[in-house]
């Protein structure tokens, strides 16, 4: 098969329940007329240098053998750094994107914190004695796996004026209280094992009808290799839930925002939040190694309207947009990355 004309791009996926429904979401944005398949890691012969991967052929699915792909786009999180940098040896390091997308949430606040302070919460790693200090300092401290995704495993701290210590799992409710900080240090300790964790200052977040919601900014490469910022997108957390992770909505954020401020607030906000992202951008560029061609970054307002990184993810949740109308940039640029990438 010669696809030396319009390029050969392979989309990395977790197993093979993944590769029908990850492919179908990207064919028909596939303006630029590459040819593409998605595949496994496992499914590479890496003797011949080819892949099984699925495709579509006369208007049916396939599964077909192909050489190394021009370009690969990994959608799937937390890879086998092994078979990345193996691929980038074979194919060339800068033709995968998103090679990584599983980011260390400590080592990116220190890459944005250089530029970025202002609009970053405290966060440090976590110890047992840091997190006494951290708690007596801000009153809500939250913490989260270094490498967490999709709010798992994220708990919340607060220190009342009475003294005791609310902890709590998703939710602000507490699932435990804790009469001091002894205490409060072996119940952390417990819950917390011995997963790499991080402390982050809480933020008194603006809250929608009495409901915690973020701003996702979706930032994408385009077909000039330059970031854009695709969209803002909120989760309306469930009702009592501080992750919104559990949301019970996701619509445009500007529909948030614009009963929450009047107009003029509104656009000042938006804008901020673009430069906040594109600014974001710039830095995992310049400053990291990493090959992104997408990330999102969550950000919270707090009662101020001040705009505050949560954090930045490098595998956007895209099934977050398939009930928002008019969202097919979010599938058709990084196909437009794609094709930039192949004519590279």
């Amino acid at each position: 098969m010669n696809n030396s004309k319009t390029g050969l791009v392979g989309i990395l996926v977790a197993n093979q329940h993944q590769r029908k429904r990850v492919l179908g979401q990207y064919l028909r944005h596939n303006t630029g007329n590459m040819k593409l398949f998605s595949f496994t890691s496992s499914s590479i012969d890496w003797k011949k240098n080819t892949v099984l991967g699925l495709h579509r052929s006369n208007r049916k699915w396939a599964v077909g053998r192909f050489p190394l792909p021009h370009v690969v786009y990994n959608r799937c999180y937390g890879t086998d750094h092994e078979i990345i940098d193996r691929l980038g040896k074979a194919i060339g390091s800068d033709k995968i994107f998103n090679h990584l997308n599983q980011f260390n949430k400590l080592e990116i606040y220190h890459r944005l914190g250089r530029w970025l302070g202002d609009n970053l919460p405290e966060t440090v790693a976590y110890d047992p004695n840091i997190a006494i200090h951290m708690l007596d300092k801000h009153k809500i401290i939250y913490f989260k796996p270094v490498y967490g995704h999709q709010g798992k495993g994220v708990y919340r701290a607060e220190l009342k004026p009475s003294g005791e210590i609310h902890i709590g799992h998703h939710y602000f409710s507490p699932q435990s209280i804790i009469g001091d900080f002894a205490q409060f240090q072996a119940s952390m300790q417990e819950l917390l094992g011995s997963v790499p964790y991080i402390i982050q200052q809480g933020i008194e977040i603006r809250k929608w009808n009495d409901h915690t919601f973020d701003i996702r900014a979706l930032v994408q490469k385009n077909e000039r290799g330059t970031w854009s910022v695709t969209n803002l997108v909120s989760r309306i957390a469930s009702k009592g839930s501080y992750n919104t992770s559990i949301y019970d909505k996701a619509c445009l954020s500007q529909e948030v925002l614009h009963q929450l401020y009047p107009l003029d607030n509104m656009n000042g906000i938006v804008t901020s939040i673009y430069d906040l992202s594109l600014r974001s951008a710039e830095i995992i560029d310049t400053e990291t190694d990493y090959h992104m061609g997408e990330f999102s970054v969550d950000i919270a307002l707090d009662n101020n309207a001040h705009a505050w990184i949560i954090e930045l993810n490098g595998k956007p949740q895209k099934d977050l947009y398939r009930g928002i109308r008019k969202q097919t940039a979010v599938y058709k640029r990084p196909m437009q990355y794609a094709q930039y990438l192949c004519k590279r």
